[in-house]
This record gives C-alpha cells, sequence and structure tokens, in this order.
C-alpha cells in the first residue's frame, strides 16, 4: 500500500474555472452561518440547523483543528468572482486505509448551477493524486436524492445501505454508501 500524503505543509487552494476552494476562516462565520442555518441545507446533516454565529465560529475551528492533527481537510467553496463562502466540501482521511469519507453542502440559492460537480471534481482529483488515497466513499441519507444522483454523475458505485448505521436527526438512520475507486476515477 503506497503511503497517504496527507496534510499538506500549507493548506491547499484549489481552483477550477468558476471556482476556488480555500481554507475556512473566522471572517466567514457569518456565511457559514447562513448555509448553516436553512433547515434544508441541514435536512440530511448529522447535525441540527445552526442558530447562532457561535456555531459558525467553532465549525470553523473544529475543521482547522482536525486539518493540524492530519485526520481531515475541509474547503471553504467560493466563486472566483468574489471571496464569499457558498458551500463547503470536504474530506476525513483514513491513513491506515487509503480511505476518504467526502462530505459536501452548499447554499440553497446555488443548487443546481453545476456548483457543486465542479468543485467535487477538483476535490476527487485531488484525493487521488495529491494525497494519494485508493478510496472515495460518501454515505447518503434515503430521499437525499439529488445528492445520490450528483454521486452517480461523478462516478460513483451504490454499494449498499447500511441498516440503522448511525444516530441522529433523534432516530437511528440507514445510509446509502456510494464508493470511487483510484483506478476507476477518469481525470
Amino acid at each position: 500500500m503506497q503511503q497517504v500524503l496527507f496534510p499538506p505543509a500549507t493548506f491547499p487552494i484549489l481552483e477550477t474555472v468558476n471556482l476556488r476552494l480555500r481554507e475556512l476562516v473566522p471572517s466567514d462565520a457569518e456565511h457559514v452561518l447562513r448555509i448553516f442555518a436553512d433547515d434544508e441545507v441541514t435536512r440530511y446533516y448529522d447535525f441540527d440547523t445552526f442558530s447562532s454565529l457561535g456555531q459558525a465560529a467553532d465549525l470553523i475551528i473544529k475543521q482547522a483543528t482536525r486539518y493540524e492533527k492530519g485526520e481531515a481537510i475541509r474547503w471553504g467553496i467560493t466563486q472566483k468572482a468574489n471571496d464569499v463562502v457558498i458551500g463547503t466540501v470536504g474530506l476525513v482521511i483514513s491513513h491506515t486505509s487509503a480511505i476518504g469519507g467526502l462530505g459536501y453542502d452548499l447554499a440553497r440559492p446555488y443548487w443546481r448551477r453545476g456548483i457543486m460537480t465542479e468543485a467535487l471534481r477538483i476535490v476527487i482529483s485531488f484525493s487521488f493524486q495529491a494525497v494519494n488515497l485508493n478510496r472515495l466513499q460518501a454515505l447518503v441519507m434515503p430521499g437525499n436524492v439529488a445528492s445520490m444522483n450528483l454521486l452517480k454523475k461523478l462516478g460513483f458505485v451504490e454499494e449498499g445501505i447500511l441498516r440503522e448505521y448511525a444516530f441522529f436527526k433523534g432516530s437511528y438512520q440507514d445510509l446509502h454508501c456510494f464508493s470511487l475507486l483510484r483506478r476507476e476515477f477518469k481525470h
């Protein structure tokens, strides 16, 4: 097995034609709050809708700490035209298995514009090429059809349902498991 190359010495900035993915910083808290204060955004999330700026600030600090420990990376998604965070995308890294757990969210006004497809493509490429992961996986709640369709569009394979895999939103939740292997990735 090849060594996972994470975390890089400096936080990686990823750019696409339209987007810039960068580190979340404390001044992003207001924009992060706008994203996670929307019940529709957090509907399929494993935490409750935010109600305070402090929750957004805590999330930013938590993500920075996880990066420093080599556990995870979470980018703020911005459009190149401005530096406002409109969503986030990230990986939780398993060094021993060379697996990345993928997670993402986007403010509702930006849904269905191809933004998350564009952001995930660059993150997938980074994961396989720069971090040297062998597998990416995403766990999706039943009913989150948009997320399932997005993953399939990007080449992920649905492996099955993990029955009552996690406890959040007050009950045990089934989760659909999707994966993409490095050898399946089409650059």
